[in-house]
C-alpha cells in the first residue's frame, strides 16, 4: 500500500493505458467511434469506456444510457438553473441590502441633520432667552440707577441745606455760649434784688431794688468762696456766692456784702484767719462771677451750709431744714 501511495501516477497511466485498449477494442470490433461529446458525457455519468462499448449499438444509444444521460442533463440544468438563481437571489439581496442601508444612512443623514438643526434652534432659543434676560436686568438696573440717580440728585441739595442749617445753628449755638461765658465771666457793676429773689440783668425791670457792687466787694466773694470752697466741686463754689449773695438780700442779714461776709461767728475762715491768708483761684473767680449773673445751684431761701463731717456745732443742721448736698458741704435754709 506504502508503494502504490508513493506510485500514484504510475497506477494513473496504467488505468489510461487500459482505457484506450478497450477503446480500440470496440471500435475494430463494430466500426463504431463514439463522439468526443459522448465520451465526455459518459466519463462524466461515472462510465467507463468498457461500459460505454456495451451501450453503443450501431451507432444508436442504449435507452438506459439515454435515461441516464437526460437524467444528468436535467440535473445539471437544474443545478445550473438554481445557480443563477442563487446569483440572482444574491443580486437582489445585495441591491435590497444596499439599498436599505442608502436608506438607513439617508434615514440618519436626516435624523442627524434634524438633530442638529433642533440643536441649532435650541441653541439659540436659549441664547436668546439668555439675552432677553440679561437685557431686562441691564434695564432694569439702568432704570433703578436713573431712579436712584434722579433723587440722590434731588436729595443733594436738601441734604446741603440740613448740613448748612446745622452749622448755623451750631455757629449760633457756640456764639451764645460764648457771649454767656464772657457775660458770666464778666461780673456786673449793679445787682438787681427783690425782697425774694437776685435777679438776672436781663430782668432788671422786675428789680425792687438795687446794690453797687464795688471792685471791694468782688474780691471779698472771691476770698470768701476760695476760703470756704477749696477743695469742693465747681458747682458747690457758685453755691457758696449764691449763700453770699442771698443774706446780702434778705433783711434778716447785713446790707452790704463786706458786713455779711465779716458778721460774728458766721464763717469759720473769717473767725480763723485764712480768709485773709487766701489768693483767689481761677475757679473762684468764675464761679463768683457767674453767680452775680444770675447762675444759682441753691434756691434763694438758702442761707447756711456746714461740712457735717468737720462741724463742732451742730446747732444748723438741728434747727434747719437741709435743702442739697454738694461735694462735702449740705446747704440749709
Amino acid at each position: 500500500m506504502e508503494q502504490l501511495k508513493n506510485n500514484r501516477w504510475v497506477v494513473l497511466l496504467v488505468g489510461v493505458i487500459l482505457i484506450f485498449v478497450c477503446a480500440g477494442t470496440v471500435w475494430a470490433v463494430n466500426g463504431v467511434r463514439p463522439s468526443y461529446a459522448e465520451a465526455a458525457e459518459a466519463t462524466s455519468a461515472g462510465m467507463g469506456a468498457c461500459e460505454l462499448t456495451d451501450v453503443v449499438i450501431d451507432n444508436v444509444l442504449h435507452p438506459e444510457f439515454k435515461a441516464r444521460t437526460a437524467a444528468w442533463t436535467q440535473h445539471e440544468g437544474r443545478k445550473a438553473g438554481s445557480s443563477a438563481d442563487k446569483q440572482q437571489s444574491d443580486a437582489k439581496s445585495v441591491a435590497k441590502q444596499k439599498s436599505v442601508s442608502g436608506q438607513k444612512t439617508a434615514s440618519e443623514q436626516k435624523s442627524v441633520s434634524k438633530q442638529k438643526s433642533e440643536n441649532s434652534t435650541t441653541a439659540t432659543s436659549k441664547a436668546t432667552q439668555k439675552e432677553t434676560p440679561s437685557n431686562v436686568s441691564n434695564e432694569k438696573k439702568s432704570s433703578q440707577e436713573k431712579a436712584t440717580s434722579t433723587p440722590v440728585s434731588a436729595q443733594k441739595p436738601a441734604s446741603a441745606a440740613q448740613v448748612d442749617s446745622k452749622k448755623e445753628s451750631a455757629a449760633k449755638a457756640q456764639t451764645a455760649a460764648v457771649k454767656e461765658s464772657a457775660t458770666s465771666l464778666t461780673p456786673p457793676t449793679q445787682l438787681f434784688f427783690t425782697r425774694t429773689a437776685l435777679l438776672s440783668q436781663d430782668q432788671a425791670s422786675q428789680a425792687t431794688w438795687t446794690y453797687d457792687l464795688s471792685n471791694e466787694d468782688l474780691l471779698l466773694l472771691e476770698r470768701i468762696v476760695m476760703a470756704e470752697a477749696e477743695g469742693e466741686p465747681y458747682a458747690g463754689k457758685v453755691a457758696v456766692a449764691n449763700v453770699v449773695l442771698n443774706r446780702l438780700r434778705s433783711a434778716n442779714f447785713p446790707d452790704t456784702v463786706r458786713k455779711v461776709i465779716y458778721q460774728r461767728y458766721q464763717f469759720s475762715p473769717v473767725q480763723n484767719g485764712r480768709f485773709d491768708r487766701v489768693t483767689p483761684s481761677e475757679d473762684s473767680v468764675k464761679a463768683v462771677a457767674e453767680a452775680l449773673n444770675g447762675r444759682k445751684e441753691v434756691p434763694d431761701d438758702t442761707y447756711y451750709f456746714v461740712s457735717i463731717s468737720l462741724a463742732t456745732d451742730m446747732t444748723i443742721p438741728n434747727t434747719r431744714t437741709p435743702v442739697k448736698k454738694i461735694g462735702h458741704h449740705t446747704f440749709f435754709k
